[in-house]
């Protein structure tokens, strides 16, 4: 601001007589437009405030000179708004809220499923006993199915927070699955004894549904909601 003080002070120049100071201020007008250009900077103490207000009062070009640069300051700091791009059918077409199906019915058959695959898994997480493993390997499944029927629970419970669990079940169902076919097609284990896995497959698809069919088109907005390509105005000026 300093900068712009001496632009306005090379303009007061001109003026050749200056009313004087009020009595006891000694204070010299270069001195004091410096003064002021630090005040609207936010650089002065408040006497040095009391006295530019004293000063400004009785003297004619110092109150001349401030109001130049408070002109010259609201011209820098007040300008047309850059022109923004509408990004509302974008950002509408990118979210994937919850969706709980006809009735709700999504939930409660999401958490069924948890209580099952929680159930299957105490067994072999409590007593260490599952098809035939020894007991470090047996409860180590166990802890894996039981932390996915959580994750299903509080999918259930949390609707919002089911694409953001998407990735690391449907990673940890597909590996399952892959490894259980490749026991049953090597004779390792029976295909019926595989069938156990349908559950967290169910679970798996309940989940890709509350969490919006991502991979799916997403529909427009229902009717009677506003439209998504509505361009939303940016304000003329700001300050």
């Amino acid at each position: 601001m300093s900068q712009f003080g001496n632009q306005i002070r090379s303009r007061g120049d001109q003026h050749d007589v200056i009313s004087d100071p009020p009595t006891g201020d000694t204070t010299n007008c270069d001195e004091m437009r410096d003064l002021l250009s630090a005040r609207l900077d936010g650089e002065t103490s408040a006497d040095e405030d009391a006295r530019a207000d004293l000063h400004v009062a009785t003297c004619t070009g110092c109150r001349e000179h401030l109001a130049g640069l408070q002109q010259l300051e609201r011209s820098i700091r007040v300008r047309p708004a850059e022109p923004v791009p509408d990004l509302v059918a974008s950002v509408i077409a990118r979210v994937r809220p919850a969706r709980l199906g006809r009735g709700g019915w999504l939930r409660p058959a999401l958490a069924w499923v948890a209580i099952v695959m929680f159930v299957q898994s105490v067994p072999a997480l409590v007593l260490g006993e599952t098809a035939g493993a020894d007991t470090h390997l047996a409860r180590h499944l166990g802890a894996f199915g039981a932390a996915l029927a959580i994750g299903f629970a509080y999918a259930a419970w949390k609707p919002h927070r089911a694409f953001g669990m998407l990735p690391f079940t449907a990673a940890l169902v597909a590996t399952t699955v892959v490894s259980a076919i490749a026991d049953a097609a090597t004779g390792g284990r029976e295909v019926l004894g595989e069938t156990i896995h349908i559950v967290e497959i169910a679970g798996l698809v309940l989940l890709w549904a509350i969490a919006g069919a991502p991979g799916w088109p997403h529909r427009s907005i229902r009717r009677g909601r506003p439209s998504a390509s509505r361009s939303v105005r940016a304000p003329s000026t700001t300050s």
